[in-house]
């Protein structure tokens, strides 16, 4: 049964309607099935479903230092953040992003896209290899280091009679393991010196990526303004 004011749907047994408040048969109001114009009126005051917009997605991970700027290389590309889980076991976060599907210079941009993500992972590569040389110079000189420290230890403990010379060979040891921290730093300085030009280079890159993007981004209001 129907509320002949509303168009609603009245429950077997209600006396007055749970929508508008309108009697139902035999209490004032005629009760039955809706007019056309009821019928089309609750339809267009009936909720409608919110627009969907068509999107396409992108993932990517990159070390966490470079997460900012793996952001503002995607956004000039039209896409959108809409998540970043980080990883501190790996030192990397996981970035996800969305696009509308209706951008104009897809062929274009995808080919930027790649360009930024070879440049982000260049500048990773880069940062890490400061270090890498440092850090293998360092483990060998630290190693051999230990290797003396532990003979003069066997000098001064067990073999009694060679206390003295354990104990100079024991110093030699102990003056190996700060030489390896000097090294390393040192080693890291000149590292830093040797490719920070390279990394301006690729971040310079990536800037005229992101201008090259928006560029595209832009082409066809301008087109349309035209």
């Amino acid at each position: 049964m129907y509320c002949s004011n509303c168009g609603n749907e009245i429950l077997r047994g209600a006396n007055a309607c749970a929508a508008c408040g309108a009697m139902v048969a035999g209490k004032g109001v005629c009760a039955g099935a809706p007019s056309e114009d009821v019928a089309r009126l609750s339809a267009q005051a009936a909720p409608r479903p919110p627009r969907c917009d068509s999107y396409e997605y992108a993932r990517t991970t990159v070390k966490s230092d470079l997460a900012t700027v793996a952001c503002d290389c995607y956004e000039s590309l039209g896409f959108e953040l809409t998540g970043a889980k980080e990883s501190p076991a790996s030192g990397t976060t996981a970035l996800a992003f969305r696009r509308s599907r209706k951008v104009r210079g897809k062929a274009q941009l995808s080919k930027l896209q790649r360009t930024m993500d070879d440049l982000i992972k260049s500048i990773a590569s880069m940062e890490a290899e400061k270090t890498r040389k440092a850090g293998y110079r360092a483990i060998a000189l630290g190693t051999l280091s230990a290797l003396i420290l532990g003979v003069g230890m066997c000098c001064t403990m067990v073999w009694t009679h060679l206390m003295v010379p354990g104990i100079v060979v024991g110093v030699v040891g102990i003056g190996g393991c700060a030489f390896a921290l000097h090294s390393y730093r040192k080693t890291v300085a000149a590292e830093t010196v040797r490719i920070n030009p390279r990394i301006e280079s690729a971040y310079d890159q990536l800037a005229t990526a992101c201008e090259e993007a928006q560029a595209v981004l832009r082409e066809p209001n301008e087109s349309e303004g035209l």
